[in-house]
């Protein structure tokens, strides 16, 4: 079984290969789903059946799928048995009602916490390697493959550990994932990309700014840079009070025009 299950999570990257306006990632969630149930059913009309249960409409965050495709095929199996109560009308709930939250939580932390951390940080080494007079200093080439480094081992493990954690502890892992402080989470990620861009703007403004490698024209462009950098700090400490995204950023442009 142990050879299904890693299948699975390898077919788990190609969940939307075949997405759809339709269906959205219903053929992708048969596609990973299918080994599987070709290994359980070995009737070929219950296989049919629960082939075709699966091509219902499916959208979720693609990094977080793997957990409902483990807890799925969980009570897909227990279905096979025979040896529980569960019905088809409870995957499909399963599937509906886990698919909404992971999305969200899926689009926070991805899109809005680890993809900007990680490009920070590889910005930061750009700079870094720039200013360095070392040997390693003509690597800066190189930093595009550390953003991708940095944004995948994080995002495979995540899909790693979804699929087994949800094929281990089945619908428990929902209760073991609600208690998560995912708040804390978003927090400890926006403190870290103001350090982190806080220093890389330093180290900017100390060699190109004011350094050995400043002209007459830099320094009025790096006050600037300051001068815009405060005005979004400014802005979004109040973007948890009662500003909208919309008003931050027009006030942003009308700010930095004047």
């Amino acid at each position: 079984m142990i050879k299904i299950y890693f299948k699975m999570f390898i077919r788990a990257f190609f969940i939307q290969a075949l997405w759809n306006y339709e269906r959205m990632q219903n053929i992708g969630f048969l596609f990973i789903l299918k080994p599987f149930l070709y290994k359980i059913y070995l009737n070929k009309d219950k296989r049919k059946k629960a082939l075709l249960r699966h091509t219902e409409y499916f959208n979720t965050h693609p990094y977080m799928a793997n957990l409902i495709i483990a807890i799925i095929a969980n009570l897909e199996q227990k279905m096979a048995k025979g040896s529980s109560n569960e019905k088809v009308s409870d995957i499909s709930a399963v599937k509906s009602a886990m698919e909404g939250p992971l999305a969200a939580i899926g689009d926070s932390f991805f899109g809005g916490t680890l993809r900007p951390l990680a490009a920070l940080i590889s910005v930061f080494m750009l700079i870094f390697l720039k200013t360095s007079d070392s040997w390693f200093g003509a690597y800066n080439v190189l930093v595009p493959l550390l953003f991708i480094f940095l944004y995948n081992v994080v995002h495979i493990f995540v899909r790693y550990r979804l699929m087994f954690v949800g094929l281990i502890f089945d619908r428990e892992s929902i209760v073991r994932l609600s208690k998560f402080d995912f708040k804390l989470l978003w927090k400890m990620g926006n403190v870290s990309k103001f350090i982190i861009s806080a220093a890389a703007l330093f180290l900017y403004l100390k060699v190109f700014g004011f350094g050995p490698a400043a002209n007459s024209i830099l320094p009025k462009i790096t006050i600037n840079i300051v001068f815009i950098y405060g005005i979004v700090l400014v802005l979004s400490i109040f973007v948890p009070k009662k500003f909208s995204p919309t008003f931050l950023f027009y006030a942003t442009i009308l700010t930095c025009i004047a």
